[in-house]
């Protein structure tokens, strides 16, 4: 992935509220600390499936991910411990190619 582009990211989570909100914090200090460029949306299940094509990345609940179809422009990402912001960043840095 290009480090310099802005990137389009949903925190997704059942309802939009709660574990969406605490998913876009930690992704906003990750992203921050590894120089990404990013605009984070936390966002409920349904407003994610209909962006699947407008975002670059969806992350969610591992349980969750299998709810996208699989023909779509962004990148699933399912974490299994959402509140483990070391979780997260294995995935980011997996997405991003980063070691």
């Amino acid at each position: 992935m290009d480090l310099n582009k802005e990137y389009k990211i949903v925190a997704a989570c059942g309802n939009g509220m709660g574990t969406s909100m605490i998913i876009k914090l930690k992704v906003e200090k990750i992203l921050k600390k590894l120089g990404i460029k990013a605009k984070v949306e936390a966002l409920s299940m349904g407003q994610s499936k209909s962006l699947t094509n407008s975002v670059d990345i969806i992350i969610s609940s591992t349980h969750l991910t299998s709810e996208f179809n699989q023909n779509h422009k962004a990148k699933i990402c399912g974490v299994k411990n959402l509140m483990s912001e070391a979780e997260i960043e294995v995935v980011l840095k997996e997405v991003f190619g980063i070691k």
